[in-house]
């Protein structure tokens, strides 16, 4: 089986936002915690995003790891409809489900947050902002477990499913929960197969768990 060409890479976590366009933020730069506010986007980015600021924890991060791999200029416009999504995540969207109990605690729900408790909806977010058309999926994994994404990824392209799949893990706690504690680490790879001709910047690593830890040194590295 051939493996995927690494087209692109972004990563957004407690150090900073990093990836494959150039982007090297660290948050003490912007003034934030991980994974910023509803003004991160901007402030990273020199743009708005109109809808940036209703967005929750995790696909706020799952954006900013987006935009600093550069998304918009490596997959080409008329490969939308050939592009999947691939993530795991071990936390989900437990950020969101703590917050919306704790607003039915006090008697006032909030509608707002009730939307992002699916895991899903993140790549869902990244989907609608990049015209990513192809099949998503959202995999849970057990702590110390991973690389499914990868290698779910891998398999797309090598059926010919696809021709590009984003794919990577999604983890944001902004507040610790036991058994887990706050995090942030969101890694995204675009994953392109040979024949459509997308030039390489990282070797690719394999599909073991290890290799997110190749790949975000490469996204920091860039």
């Amino acid at each position: 089986m051939s493996v995927p060409v690494v087209a692109a890479l972004g990563l957004v976590d407690d150090a900073g936002i990093f990836g494959s366009s150039g982007v090297r933020l660290a948050w003490q730069q912007l003034g934030k915690s991980a994974p910023g506010d509803g003004r991160t986007f901007r402030a990273a980015f020199g743009r708005s995003d109109e809808t940036f600021r209703r967005l929750d924890c995790a696909s706020r991060a799952l954006v900013l790891a987006g935009e600093a791999a550069g998304l918009s200029s490596v997959v080409p416009a008329a490969s939308g409809a050939a592009t999947g999504l691939v993530f795991e995540t071990t936390l989900g969207c437990l950020d969101a489900d703590l917050r919306f109990a704790a607003s039915m605690a006090t008697g006032m729900c909030d509608g707002a947050t009730f939307a992002y408790t699916l895991p899903s909806t993140g790549l869902g977010e990244l989907a609608l902002r990049h015209s990513l058309r192809g099949p998503t999926m959202c995999l849970t994994t057990q702590p110390g477990q991973g690389g499914i994404a990868l290698r779910e990824a891998a398999l797309l392209l090598a059926t010919g499913e696809v021709e590009i799949v984003v794919a990577g893990v999604v983890d944001v706690l902004t507040t610790p929960h036991a058994p887990f504690a706050a995090e942030c680490k969101v890694l995204l790879a675009v994953l392109a197969a040979r024949q459509l001709g997308l030039p390489s910047i990282a070797p690719w690593p394999g599909a073991e768990v290890q290799a997110y830890d190749a790949l975000a040194a490469a996204a920091r590295g860039h």
